[in-house]
C-alpha cells in the first residue's frame, strides 16, 4: 500500500510541475531606443501573464502592461528553465510567443487590416554570450494581436498569416485562433549565425528584442507548451487519485 501510495504522490508532483507558469522569468537588460513614447519604460511590465484584458482589437495599452523597445534599444529576459529546441515534441514545432501592441483594425465589412509595430527582430541565447537572431517573417510585434482570454502556451496555426483575417468577424477570428492567446511565435530552427547560416541549437534560456528597424512594445513572453505525451492525463488522475486515497486511509478529509 505504502508503494501505492508514493507512485500516486509521484505522479501528482510531476502533473503539477508540468503545469508551471511559462512565462519569462527575469528582465536581464534594458536599453530603452528612440520613437516609442517615453512613459513605457517600466521593463518589469514584460513579465509574466500577457494583459489578460487585451482582446485581438483593443490591446494592451497602459505602462504598467507594456514596455516600449525604441529604435535601437532592446529588452533581454531569462527564463530559469530552458526553453528545448525539439520541434517534434512542440506545438507546431514553435518554442516561444512574444505578445506585444498590435491589433486588428475592425471595419463595417469584418477585420480590414491590423494596427501594428514592424522592425522589432528576435535573437536567442543559451548562455548570455552570444545571441543569433531568428530568420522569422515577423517581428515580435506585428503579428497576431493578444487575445487575453486565450491559452498563451499554444500558438497560432502556422498555416495563418495576417491575410488571413481579412473580411472575418472578430468571433470568426477567435475561431481560427482556436484558443490561442495570439502572439508572434517563433521556432529555435530560425536560427542564424552572422553569415546567415542556419545553427543549430539544442537549447536556449534568454529572449531578446532589439529595435532594429523600428519600434514597438511587449506585453510578455511564454514558451509553447509541449504536445502531451499519450496516457499523460489518465497518469495525473491517477497520481491524484491516489494521494486522494492515501488521505481517506488515514481518516482525513480530502
Amino acid at each position: 500500500m505504502k508503494t501505492a501510495v508514493l507512485c500516486g504522490l509521484v505522479l501528482a508532483a510531476v502533473a503539477s510541475s508540468r503545469a508551471d507558469d511559462p512565462f519569462a522569468d527575469s528582465v536581464i537588460s534594458y536599453v530603452p531606443g528612440t520613437g516609442q513614447n517615453t512613459a513605457f519604460e517600466r521593463s518589469s511590465a514584460a513579465l509574466g501573464a500577457p494583459t489578460s484584458g487585451a482582446t485581438i482589437t483593443a490591446p494592451a495599452f497602459s505602462n504598467s502592461q507594456l514596455v516600449g523597445i525604441g529604435n535601437g534599444g532592446e529588452l533581454t529576459v531569462e527564463f530559469d528553465a530552458p526553453i528545448l529546441n525539439d520541434p517534434p515534441d512542440l506545438m507546431d514545432g514553435m518554442a516561444f510567443t512574444v505578445f506585444g501592441n498590435d491589433f486588428f483594425v475592425q471595419g463595417s465589412q469584418g477585420i480590414s487590416s491590423t494596427f501594428d509595430h514592424p522592425g522589432l527582430s528576435v535573437w536567442v541565447s543559451e548562455d548570455n554570450v552570444t545571441y543569433y537572431e531568428l530568420a522569422a517573417p515577423y517581428g515580435a510585434d506585428d503579428s497576431f494581436p493578444t487575445e487575453g482570454s486565450g491559452n498563451p502556451a499554444l500558438p497560432v496555426s502556422p498555416s495563418l498569416t495576417l491575410s488571413s483575417f481579412v473580411g472575418v468577424s472578430s468571433a470568426q477570428a477567435l475561431d481560427l485562433y482556436d484558443g490561442s492567446a495570439g502572439g508572434a511565435s517563433f521556432s529555435l530552427s530560425w536560427a542564424e549565425d552572422s553569415e546567415g547560416d542556419p545553427v543549430v541549437l539544442p537549447s536556449i534560456s534568454y529572449i531578446k528584442v532589439e529595435g532594429s528597424g523600428g519600434f514597438g512594445y511587449v506585453d510578455a513572453f511564454a514558451r509553447v507548451e509541449a504536445i502531451p505525451e499519450p496516457g499523460d492525463s489518465a497518469l495525473a488522475a491517477l497520481g491524484i487519485a491516489g494521494a486522494a486515497f492515501a488521505k481517506r486511509r488515514r481518516g482525513l478529509r480530502p
